[in-house]
């Protein structure tokens, strides 16, 4: 359990995080438009910036003063693009990081290293050059060397920016399962990986904390307020100029348009999706 209670961080006399208190366990994903803060609260909780106020403890413990060694030994950060050193195998590269992490043994870091590759599933790439490996397996290389040291906490931002279809989709099954025996926390753009990885979400906005909860209770904030109509391609036009559409589906020769509604409906039955009640959140905000 991570709880933030309070926490703010100031950069230059700008207010980049307000007073923001979440409690983080599971799988936790953030949300929130470019700009939010969610990279600013990711690099707190990795002990990368300070912050100016407020308090951070993990298992009831602070470690808003603990030095960055302490708290990196339980928490994993893995940036979007992981590609150090390009022209090394991967093997290579992760006894290397063994050594670097305090691993003196070279019995111990093999075995560390045969554990890491094969938690990842990609004993069989070993041997590949980083520079070869595609965006997907370059990351799953940053997931091994986090397991390395064995950290409580595993932070990932924009895990799956840039993957094909089927390297999401092995992506997400990896953090899927080692959520079972980790708490990890998810900032990301997609809202398809929150909805599937997610025990919990946050939103943030402009620094601020506008949402906190599961991904069924930010569903549910959209229901009833969802309307829908099919309009021919020639009505389209004027449809895509109104803020309120969140969805277009198509249905032969017509295009089946969903749309909020600010009032409730008490008529509408249409189920609602992650995305509709992110989008009721980001509104209601304004």
């Amino acid at each position: 359990m991570i709880q933030l209670q309070h926490l703010s961080k100031s950069y230059r006399k700008k207010q980049i995080l307000h007073h923001v208190s979440l409690e983080i366990e599971g799988i936790f994903g953030l949300l929130g438009p470019n700009g939010a803060g969610k990279t600013t609260l990711m690099k707190v909780l990795c002990g990368l910036t300070s912050v100016s106020g407020g308090q951070i403890s993990i298992d009831g413990k602070s470690v808003v003063k603990r030095k960055y060694a302490d708290v990196s030994r339980e928490v994993g950060f893995l940036p979007q693009d992981f590609n150090i050193y390009p022209s090394l195998k991967v093997e290579d590269v992760l006894l290397h990081l063994a050594l670097l992490q305090g691993i003196t043994t070279e019995s111990e870091r093999q075995e560390k290293v045969d554990e890491a590759l094969h938690r990842v599933n990609l004993q069989d790439k070993r041997d590949m050059r980083m520079n070869d490996l595609s965006g997907g397996m370059r990351r799953r290389v940053g997931i091994a060397q986090l397991l390395l040291r064995k950290p409580k906490i595993l932070v990932f931002d924009e895990p799956t920016a840039g993957l094909d279809i089927e390297e999401r989709i092995r992506f997400r099954n990896l953090l899927r399962e080692l959520g079972e025996d980790h708490t990890i926390i998810i900032s990301s753009h997609i809202v398809e990986d929150i909805e599937f990885l997610c025990t919990k979400i946050g939103i943030l906005q402009n620094g601020i904390v506008r949402f906190e909860g599961t991904p069924l209770e930010l569903k549910n904030l959209a229901r009833g307020h969802l309307s829908s109509v099919k309009v021919s391609l020639e009505e389209l036009g004027g449809w895509m100029q109104d803020e309120r559409v969140v969805d277009l589906n198509e249905h032969g020769e017509q295009i089946e348009v969903r749309y909020l509604e600010e009032a409730a409906a008490s008529s509408s039955d249409i189920e609602p999706k992650l995305m509709d009640g992110y989008l009721m959140v980001m509104r209601g905000s304004k």
